[in-house]
């Protein structure tokens, strides 16, 4: 027997054992579409039929959170699962071949920050636009921006020293 408007062929109904996997899983899957390719159902479905469960574990204070902070199961895309999913190895929206050349030129202009290079120079042995190497500085940790202040004032009293002496 189906439900009125439903197809039984097709994942559209779910069964009494179905729903009590689905409610068995909702504590610990991380999203909609896991819980469809667990037991095979639509999204449509899988959403439609656990709404109550979620409201009910909501007021209980039993509904999990999202690695973001919000509530798990939460709607439109998330920081969290998206930072997730990109390999470390891997710039966002650059093909494999592009991330190795651009993180290569950024611990190549890393290490010349560090040394207390100029701005300038940087983006001159780089091939950078101008202002390009500027970019870079938000990749420095707390110790590695300190010791880049130590080398810059080093390298600018090393340059105004001759200049005194001449004088």
């Amino acid at each position: 027997m189906s439900r009125p408007g439903t197809r039984t062929g097709e994942a559209y109904y779910i069964t009494p054992d179905k729903l009590a996997q689905l409610v068995e899983l909702l504590p610990s899957v991380g999203s909609f579409r896991d819980i469809c390719a667990i037991l095979g159902l639509r999204l449509d479905v899988v959403r439609r039929e656990a709404a109550p469960f979620l409201a009910i574990m909501k007021l209980n204070g039993t509904h999990p959170q999202c690695g973001c902070g919000k509530d798990r199961f939460h709607p439109y895309g998330c920081a969290d699962s998206y930072a997730k999913s990109w390999p470390a190895d891997c710039v966002p929206g650059r093909t494999r071949a592009e991330s190795v050349i651009i993180l290569e030129r950024r611990r190549i202009a890393l290490e010349m920050l560090v040394d207390g290079d100029r701005l300038c120079d940087i983006d001159r042995s780089l091939g950078m636009s101008k202002g390009g190497a500027k970019n870079y500085l938000h990749f420095l940790t707390p110790e590695q921006m300190a010791e880049r202040e130590q080398n810059v004032t080093r390298r600018r009293q090393a340059e105004t020293q001759p200049q005194r002496r001449a004088a």
